[in-house]
């Protein structure tokens, strides 16, 4: 089996040990990794805990990968035989990688789609799946929108509805609301992702679906109180867009509401930079001249993420003393019984939540930020277990996370979540 990383990064190296770690478990066969990267130096500091990943691995140092793209065969020695193409890099490249993958037979996996445009918002189409029919007609597959959430609640609320479909009465999805929760107790300001890219996804109008049609809503706008499991205060949760919400509605037309929230003191601190109009795109008064933004400065000053061994440090001299990640899904139902001729409403709550994030020191995971290590762990699962039932006839095309329990069935349903909580992820499930 071989791995080609298009980008090494605090999640793409928890994605590696876990792929790592699951073949040397279910299959005892040996792995190949191939890291491409800008700086070889930089990109080895994210294996610090994994030596066996750097040995089993070769690293690729290119100035960008356009090189790459523009001439392909200059690089086959690297890209030949692969099992699959991951873009753990930015969504820009998502295109460009699959036509490699293709050009090269092989499967491909990414972690997140450029959302935030006119063209996805009036389709309602990721841009991954124009290249849908080219991966099927090679037999291969195209995983989009990996990590813990989109990823695995994707996943989860894919199969519960798909078990629903099995039930001896009519079960219809009416709503599905989404819950994150991004928390973190620390002496010191830390970000746990790119300061950036969350200053662009909160400074976007939040979008949602109320009765089929796309609404829109202002940043910070129509919050609510949510208590989240294992979370002891209730947290004011606000609306938010991501990739979730398009290809939920994609799976599952027939779902008339669907909404995402977001909260936590990460989230809090986002939401005074926006209230304080600090992340504005207006030019400075006086500096009109050298286009300098509000924005511009504010992503400029910020802090940026830290080092593997910085956070390990955090959290061995309890700068960090605490932090969690949460995602839980509201399935709202109507239930039709036979002999029953009113409707029974009911809401399903399904999810994660990641809550013993310090227990990772002394661990290969240690230096991960509590978002990179569900995140990272939550793909690395997905990928393996497809690649594992690629024999599949079905598994081929672009596919969405949800789209996966029908096709693996219920056993390897079973596996994965057994294979998520092995790795310390809580998994909920209760009706309200």
């Amino acid at each position: 089996m071989k791995i080609v990383f298009f980008g090494v990064g605090a999640v793409s190296s928890v994605i590696a040990r876990v792929i790592y770690d699951l073949s040397k478990k279910s299959l005892g066969d040996n792995i190949e990794f191939t890291y491409i990267v800008r700086d070889i130096k930089k990109a080895k500091k994210h294996f610090f805990r994994n030596e066996e990943l750097i040995a089993n691995g070769e690293f690729l140092e290119v100035s960008n990968f356009e090189e790459i793209f523009e001439n392909p065969q200059e690089y086959k020695k690297y890209l030949k035989k692969s099992t699959i193409f991951i873009n753990s890099s930015v969504p820009s490249y998502n295109i460009p990688i699959m036509k490699l993958a293709l050009q090269y037979d092989t499967n491909y996996a990414d972690l997140a789609s450029d959302i935030y445009n006119d063209e996805v918002i009036s389709t309602l189409k990721f841009e991954q799946q124009t290249l849908n029919q080219e991966f099927i007609d090679k037999g291969l597959f195209a995983l989009i929108n990996l990590g813990i959430s989109p990823g695995i609640t994707n996943f989860l609320i894919g199969e519960r509805i798909f078990a629903f479909s099995n039930l001896p009465y009519e079960t219809k999805v009416t709503k599905i609301e989404i819950n994150l929760l991004e928390e973190i107790h620390s002496k010191q300001l830390i970000f746990s992702w790119s300061p950036n890219v969350a200053i662009e996804e909160i400074s976007y109008r939040p979008l949602y679906f109320k009765k089929n049609k796309l609404h829109s809503v202002e940043p910070f706008s129509k919050s609510k109180t949510f208590k989240f499991p294992y979370f002891r205060n209730s947290v004011e949760v606000y609306p938010v867009f991501q990739e979730e919400l398009i290809s939920l509605k994609q799976s599952f037309e027939d779902v008339t509401d669907i909404k995402m929230y977001v909260g936590g003191n990460e989230i809090e601190l986002m939401k005074n930079l926006y209230q304080l109009n600090l992340l504005s795109n207006k030019y400075c008064y006086g500096y009109q001249d050298s286009q300098i933004s509000i924005n511009s400065i504010i992503k400029d000053i910020i802090p940026k993420m830290k080092s593997p061994e910085i956070i390990e440090q955090y959290v061995k001299d309890e700068t960090i003393k605490y932090a969690e990640f949460s995602a839980i899904a509201d399935i709202s139902l109507e239930i039709s019984y036979p002999q029953n001729t009113k409707k029974v409403k009911s809401v399903e709550s399904i999810g994660v939540s990641f809550n013993r994030y310090t227990s990772l020191l002394k661990t290969p995971y240690s230096g991960s930020t509590y978002i990179s290590y569900p995140t990272g762990i939550g793909a690395g699962i997905l990928i393996f277990y497809t690649l594992l039932n690629k024999k599949h006839d079905k598994i081929k095309g672009v596919l969405v996370s949800e789209k996966l329990p029908e096709l693996f069935g219920s056993t390897i349903n079973d596996i994965i979540k057994r294979e998520l909580t092995s790795y310390k992820i809580n998994l909920i499930n209760s009706i309200k």
